[in-house]
């Protein structure tokens, strides 16, 4: 008590006042696309099919040895009585 107060001393207890402090922060969100690339190479292969063609000759040759028989000497001819 005061000096000089009637009665006990009042406490009034106002509302709290609200203080509001705004803060910003950041954060990085990384976000994965994949995507595939498939690179699928042609190729022809063109085949040239050639047939060469040769010609052969052959010749045969063919030998045969014949016994002429024993050489005789002409004679002279034989006269003949006529008939």
């Amino acid at each position: 008590m005061y000096p000089g107060t009637c009665g006990p001393t009042k406490t009034v207890v106002c509302p709290t006042k609200f203080n509001q402090v705004n803060t910003c922060s950041q954060s990085n969100v990384n976000y994965v696309h994949p995507s595939h690339t498939n690179v699928l190479n042609h190729h022809l292969v063109k085949n040239t099919h050639f047939y060469p063609h040769t010609t052969s000759y052959q010749n045969t040759v063919s030998h045969v040895n014949q016994y002429g028989g024993a050489f005789f000497p002409p004679q002279q001819p034989v006269a003949r009585p006529w008939r």
